[in-house]
């Protein structure tokens, strides 16, 4: 079973009332005890509150996290941050139109699902109240599409605008940035072991050893002439993060040539 869409499947009212419980009114103990309120709360919100007969052509509602709150770290579920329940626009007219002038080629498809990707995830950025933020899970579930898709999409919609496109993943720094990569990269070839990289990056072990794992993976791979292409495969990783750490094995490791 995909562990993608875990964040996405506890990202519920119940979830979001033992969090406001928890954090605001500082209730604290049995877990149980709290879900069980929780799901007597959401008996009454469906008896009092029953679902709207409308809602306008090619709306989603959707529960996306709110962009507050510090990193996210090791053991920590999709249900303890804020979450935001909203309307998204998913497939609008103008989507059809755009289908219904161009013929149905695999560019033309392509530049439809980035179009869309961009405004859903500027719509949750954009949010009167605070930034909406959705994780690609969720985006790949809005779109029919899967998540190597969605990070393909996004990787080129990021090269096209020039403009970040947070994912929650990205802000919540869950392992998709960088930057944090190439930090803990930089210090482990520097022959810091992984204690004295996380003290010094202030990164969480976890997170030191998972980006370690995966760059040695991707460099035996590589070294063994492994096709970029086939690595993701292999080892079932982003192409985006297999590109990152793909750049810094050759930075590195400049014997070692990959295509």
């Amino acid at each position: 079973m995909s562990q993608a869409y875990v964040g996405t499947a506890q990202r519920t009212f119940q979830q979001a009332l033992i969090h406001l419980l928890e954090s605001d009114y500082g209730l604290l103990g049995s877990r149980r005890i709290l879900e069980t309120l929780a799901e007597d709360v959401q008996k009454l919100v469906d008896q009092f509150y029953p679902a709207p007969q409308h809602l306008s052509s090619g709306w989603m509602v959707f529960t996306g996290t709110r962009a507050s709150g510090g990193k996210t770290h090791p053991g920590q579920g999709a249900g303890d941050h804020e979450l935001v329940t909203l309307a998204w626009p998913v497939l609008l007219p103008e989507d059809v139109e755009y289908l219904a002038h161009h013929p149905d080629t695999a560019s033309v498809r392509q530049e439809w699902f980035r179009s869309r990707l961009v405004r859903l995830i500027e719509h949750g950025l954009q949010h009167p109240d605070g930034s909406v933020l959705l994780t690609l899970a969720d985006l790949a579930a809005m779109l029919g599409l899967t998540t190597v898709q969605v990070s393909q999409l996004l990787a080129e919609a990021r090269r096209l605008t020039n403009k970040p496109l947070p994912t929650k993943g990205y802000f919540f720094d869950q392992g998709m940035r960088p930057t944090h990569k190439e930090e803990v990269i930089a210090l482990y070839e520097a022959g810091l072991d992984e204690a004295a990289i996380a003290r010094q990056t202030q990164h969480a072990p976890e997170s030191v050893g998972h980006y370690l794992r995966d760059y040695e993976r991707v460099k035996l791979l590589l070294s063994h002439h492994t096709p970029l292409a086939q690595v993701g495969q292999l080892i079932d990783m982003q192409p985006g993060v297999i590109q990152a750490y793909a750049k810094m094995v050759s930075k590195y490791h400049p014997e070692i040539s990959w295509s």
